[in-house]
């Protein structure tokens, strides 16, 4: 007669536990979810322009301050009238980008007043570098300007229809 030793409680295990094909294939396509789960966030979260990923105040995309209410991100009814960003300069500093909707009240050469629908009025200077309409600026278009602030001056770096 022969004895059966049975496993002491705390003991190494005699025999590694075996995952079944079963549970193999069931944890196999729950990574697949969680992929293809974590690709369409990427998706809907990256930049159509071409310009990487959309960050608040980033100018290439128009992705606007605000978050998902900004001019061009999801929530288009909610756009943003004006804003501020204070973002990195990619060289250990940072820079403040303004973003504002609305409608020219002046314009020249050299500057545009642009006012919100709220109210709020900028004025913002213009050089041969602002990206713009082939056609001139004048009073009463819809504009939507981005720009950069320094040293108390709003450099406007491109003033396009407002969509």
């Amino acid at each position: 007669m022969t004895v059966e030793q049975q496993e002491v409680w705390g003991a190494p295990a005699t025999q590694a536990p075996t995952w079944s094909t079963r549970t193999t294939l069931l944890a196999a396509g729950i990574a697949a979810v969680l992929a293809v789960g974590a690709g369409l966030v990427v998706y809907a979260t990256w930049d159509s322009s071409g310009g990487g990923a959309a960050h608040n105040g980033a100018a290439p995309g128009f992705g606007g301050p605000g978050g998902p209410g900004g001019p061009g991100g999801p929530g288009e009814a909610e756009r943003t009238l004006h804003g501020e960003s204070v973002v990195s300069d990619g060289k250990g500093g940072f820079r403040t980008e303004l973003t504002q909707t609305g409608s020219i009240t002046a314009a020249s050469d050299a500057f545009i007043t642009v006012r919100s629908a709220d109210g709020y009025s900028h004025t913002y200077l213009v050089d041969a570098d602002t990206r713009r309409p082939h056609q001139p600026l004048q009073s009463g278009q819809q504009v939507t300007v981005r720009a950069t602030e320094a040293n108390g001056a709003s450099d406007a770096t491109a003033v396009l229809p407002a969509r």
